[in-house]
């Protein structure tokens, strides 16, 4: 075989340049009960395992525009009793088989660390676990302190997964649940008391308890409501709202994340979104975004720091457990050729190439066991690849400079409660009236249904029934429509005149809405002295958007509101109109057709299918 035909490297080395000629090498294999794709998840996690084997925390300091590294960052550390700067490219793995991690020191005793981590399956169960550390001295005299030091390092590692193995397999403590700082008993047993007057579930209540009790330190610097919905196997909407109803009762604050849409990791945390702006900036994707309300902005949450004073330290900078869509991750030198292992699954992945280069991916059987993507200044080519499960995927680079390309799978879950989905619950609305975007600051969102109702027959009823009497009926039925649409997980955007305007994540909660809405005010019409002189009807429409700052409160604006109330125009009283696909992917929801029909709207280039709904009789 040629040198122009040698098949693309799979890993990087560990001697030679990468771990130098002196190199002090420890290394351990350990045979495992758990499979490599429980373990996989947790003896990746590096943050927590750093915090357990004694490391300390990092600080991250971007590298200068122009250098020629494929790292990203300088990141800054003690160890031994020195100060340690060294360069750290993104790390490299194949999901559930290799990690990697290589630095490159400043200065300092040395001059590299190489770290590597391989999961085999065994032919009779369980996994064989390979962990090997390479560290380089600068000075040849210091090497039996560096074998000293990585000898302790990776019996440390060991340890941590020999426990996680034990956690896995035989239900024992998990290691990573320490450590932790101390709570504040009494604040929390005050919180938790507070959360069940308020109305949070009582098992909701008691898990955000619990959690601040004894989560460990890494579980609390950044809590995800609808990630620990998924472990608590709750509602997603309830934990969500617990954890808002959280901050009053003083036992957590509220953060904003930045979220890369590559990496989904955090870019940014701010305390407010006045503070967010129009576009955000990922140093390790080395991409610019625009900051979609639904995709790029994240609501999270904190400890108070009177219930748990937990350090705001990051102990690494990242590691296939921060980004868990990511399949594989690989650097590229100039000119190099790296293989990207694709999983055994089939389904749709893309290839990204560090500054946003892109090319769809789709893992296919029957398909070649390799494909190429060659990488230019103009992108990947060619865009799209069909390869087999279990094949590789191999990314040639002619650029001049170090990049890193990495296979991402499009079908991953995001447990983001986001922006968009936060500002669609009352809750939110009534304890966060402040937390607004800043003044002439739009940012998209990319879908939400809109819903807009117009009681009918009440400027009649002020001249019969005079004003005190007709507004009486008017604020009332307000209160009937806002229980019914926070009922179905939407909120009341505002009020105007006599009408509502309403927003909701998805076209099935917003239609479920109206036919609550319209079933609920034939109820209240039944018992208001008035109700015979009204009806309701009621729009909607979905699509995407902009969010505002207006008259001190987060408002929507664009096309989608404009249809939406167009089409709420073209009802009846007690009657939906509804776009036909719409209906067709929600299904009628107790509602009857009382037509179909194409009808054109302004500012709408095509006619739109409506059908005119009603409750059934």
């Amino acid at each position: 075989m040629s040198e122009g035909e040698r098949r693309p490297s799979r890993a990087p080395a560990l001697g030679g340049a990468a771990a130098g000629g002196n190199a002090a090498v420890a290394q351990v294999a350990l045979d495992l009960a758990s499979s490599a794709e429980a373990l996989w998840p947790l003896v990746t996690d590096t943050d927590r395992t750093n915090r357990l084997i004694g490391s300390e925390p990092v600080e991250l300091e971007p590298v200068a525009k122009g250098e020629k590294t494929s790292a990203r960052f300088v990141v800054h550390t003690r160890a031994g009793g020195f100060d340690l700067e060294y360069e750290e490219p993104p790390f490299e793995w194949e999901y559930g088989k290799t990690f990697s991690v290589v630095r490159t020191m400043r200065g300092g005793p040395a001059r590299s660390y190489v770290y590597r981590l391989e999961l085999e399956r065994r032919a009779g169960g369980g996994t064989r676990a390979t962990l090997r550390l390479a560290i380089t001295p600068r000075y040849g005299i210091l090497r039996p302190v560096a074998q000293w030091q990585a000898t302790r390092i990776v019996r440390r590692m060991a340890e941590v997964v020999r426990a996680v193995d034990a956690h896995v397999h035989a239900s024992a403590p998990s290691p990573y649940e320490q450590p932790a700082s101390p709570p504040n008993e009494a604040r929390i047993e005050r919180g938790e008391a507070a959360l069940r007057k308020d109305g949070v579930d009582a098992v909701v209540a008691a898990r955000i308890a619990d959690l601040l009790r004894r989560g460990a330190d890494a579980d609390l610097v950044r809590m995800r409501p609808f990630e620990l919905a998924a472990a608590w196997e709750l509602d997603r909407t309830d934990v969500l709202k617990g954890f808002l109803k959280s901050v009053p009762a003083g036992l957590v604050e509220l953060r904003w994340s930045l979220v890369c849409p590559s990496c989904l990791t955090s870019s940014q945390d701010v305390e407010r979104l006045e503070e967010v702006s129009l576009e955000g900036h990922c140093q390790l994707c080395d991409i610019a975004f625009e900051l979609d309300l639904d995709r790029a902005v994240e609501a999270t949450f904190v400890p108070h720091p009177d219930v748990r004073l937990v350090p705001r330290q990051m102990f690494c900078v990242g590691g296939p457990a921060r980004t868990p869509h990511v399949m594989a991750q690989a650097n590229l030198a100039p000119g190099e050729s790296r293989s990207l292992g694709v999983p055994a699954e089939a389904g749709r992945y893309r290839v990204f190439v560090r500054g946003g280069k892109l090319a769809s991916c789709t893992a296919e059987v029957g398909a070649p066991e390799e494909v190429t993507l060659e990488l230019g200044e103009r992108g990947l080519t060619p865009a799209e690849v069909v390869v087999a499960p279990s094949g590789h995927v191999v990314v040639k680079s002619g650029l001049g400079e170090p990049v890193h390309a990495k296979l991402e799978r499009l079908a991953y879950a995001s447990e983001a409660a986001t922006a968009h989905v936060v500002a669609t619950l009352g809750e939110f609305r009534r304890l966060f009236s402040t937390d607004i975007l800043k003044r002439g600051t739009p940012l998209k969102v990319s879908h939400v249904a809109i819903l807009f109702s117009d009681l009918t027959g009440s400027t009649a009823l002020y001249h019969e029934a005079g004003d005190a009497a007709a507004f009486r009926l008017v604020d009332d039925h307000f209160d009937v429509l806002r229980k019914e649409i926070e009922a179905a997980k939407g909120t009341v955007v505002k009020t105007m005149g006599d009408a509502v305007m309403a927003a909701f994540q998805d076209d099935a909660s917003c239609l479920a809405a109206a036919a609550r809405c319209l079933a609920a005010f034939e109820r209240f019409r039944e018992e208001h002295r008035y109700g015979d002189k009204t009806g309701l009807k009621l729009g909607l429409f979905a699509g995407p958007c902009y969010v505002v700052s207006a008259n001190g409160a987060l408002d929507y604006f664009g096309q989608t509101v404009n249809v939406a109330s167009r089409l709420q125009h073209l009802a009846e009283s007690s009657e939906i109109v509804a776009p036909r696909e719409t209906i067709a992917a929600a299904g009628l929801a107790g509602l009857e057709v009382v037509d179909e029909r194409e009808v054109s709207v302004k500012g709408v280039a095509a006619p739109i299918a409506v059908t005119r709904l009603r409750l059934r009789k």
